[in-house]
Parts: C-alpha cells; sequence; structure tokens
C-alpha cells in the first residue's frame, strides 16, 4: 500500500523565529504525532516525520499512541502531550 503525504503548508514560508515556549517550567517540544493504531496509522505518521526532517528542518520530533484503535485516548495521556508539545498531528489510519 502507498502512502501520499500532502504538505498543506506548501508555498507558506518557514518562520524561523517561532522557537518552543515553556510550561510548568519544562521546555516544550515543537510538535508531535499522535496515532489512534488504525492499521497504517504509525507509517503515514512515519512519513511525514520523515518529511518534515528533510524538508522543513524539523528535529526532536516526538510520537505517542494509544493503546487501541477501539477506545479514545485518556485524558492523563492528552494533558501530558498538551504540557510537552506546543502542536500535534493526528493520524487516523485505515
Amino acid at each position: 500500500m502507498a502512502v501520499r503525504i500532502v504538505d498543506p503548508s506548501f508555498g507558506i514560508p518557514v518562520d524561523e523565529e517561532v522557537t518552543p515556549v515553556a510550561r510548568d517550567g519544562e521546555p516544550a517540544g515543537a510538535l508531535c504525532l499522535f496515532s489512534n493504531s488504525k492499521p497504517g496509522a504509525n507509517e503515514l505518521l512515519n512519513g511525514v516525520a520523515r518529511r518534515l526532517e528533510a524538508e522543513r528542518g524539523m528535529a526532536g520530533i516526538g510520537f505517542d499512541s494509544k493503546p487501541s484503535a477501539a477506545s479514545p485516548a485518556d485524558a492523563a495521556t492528552l494533558d501530558r502531550l498538551a504540557r510537552r508539545y506546543r502542536r500535534a498531528i493526528v493520524a487516523i489510519g485505515d
């Protein structure tokens, strides 16, 4: 199965002045990739990470996932990710 990744920000200049902010005394990462654990979701996010690293120079991209596609993400996981990262990309797979 081939996955095609389309960059929705194509043509928008990269803002080099944006830096991660600190929250709760811990520096926040710029981006987290979050998988809902459906088939193909992890592969999709790995491709997104590779493209962001290669084309946008982003480093230190985080990754997390739900234990099962059949259940929602628990509040503790979402709170932890919100404290640590400024933004997230969520893959729904399939």
